[in-house]
């Protein structure tokens, strides 16, 4: 799947995705990402790494942190020139780049 393909994707599930890039790391920009949360929705501003971050496969960065009983150990990360927080969620497998955010979207469901 080449980038293109994978950022139409990703847009389906947040029609403003786009790619960045700090110091070799690749992030997928996801602003106003709609986060299932129970049977709420909560908005938030996101980055999505894909690749391998402070020791996981990849991580999910939210604009400020949401409360949910499977989302803990939350950590602060500056990246692109902001603060990003971000919970304990491992093992999100390498792969299509929308399947590897709704994996990470089910620390919060």
């Amino acid at each position: 799947m080449d980038e293109a393909e994978a950022l139409g994707e990703l847009r389906q599930v947040c029609p403003s995705a786009s790619l960045k890039t700090e110091a070799g790391q690749r992030y997928v920009d996801l602003p106003a990402l709609k986060v299932p949360v129970g049977k709420d929705v909560v908005v938030r501003d996101a980055l999505l790494t894909l690749q391998g971050h402070s020791n996981y496969a990849s991580r999910l960065f939210l604009s400020r942190p949401i409360a949910a009983p499977r989302a803990v150990n939350w950590t602060v990360h500056t990246v692109l020139g902001r603060s990003w927080h971000t919970p304990s969620w491992r093992d999100v497998p390498p792969g299509r780049p929308v399947e590897m955010l709704l994996q990470h979207l089910k620390a919060y469901a």
